[in-house]
């Protein structure tokens, strides 16, 4: 099953809304390759209209929401206790710690 370049495929596949949204999640996100992100926008718009309940729920907490390790919700946790919280007190590598000050808008 060897295609030149340029072709495109059809195929059918068999999924459910929880792995749907865990591949739109994957593939919308700004990391992902141009392409895919488009095809990924294409198919939400898809979820938002078969599925509206489901999709306000996804855009909300999975592509708007954080998501936090344990040692990023403790250092949350102590700057809500007022708290100083530097990157080495924290616990998190400097890449964590970009990510959790960008993630609370901070950074």
């Amino acid at each position: 099953m060897n295609l030149s370049l340029a072709f495109y495929t059809q195929w059918y596949w068999k999924t459910n809304l929880h792995n749907l949204m865990h591949f739109l999640s994957l593939r919308a996100d700004a990391h992902a390759q141009y392409e895919i992100r488009v095809y990924a926008d294409v198919m939400i718009d898809t979820l938002r209209r078969w599925t509206p309940i489901c999709h306000d729920a996804f855009m909300e907490y999975r592509m708007g929401g954080a998501h936090l390790s344990k040692t990023g919700l403790a250092a949350v946790k102590r700057m809500i206790a007022a708290e100083k919280v530097d990157q080495k007190s924290s616990g998190l590598s400097p890449r964590e710690w970009r990510e959790l000050l960008a993630a609370l808008g901070l950074g």
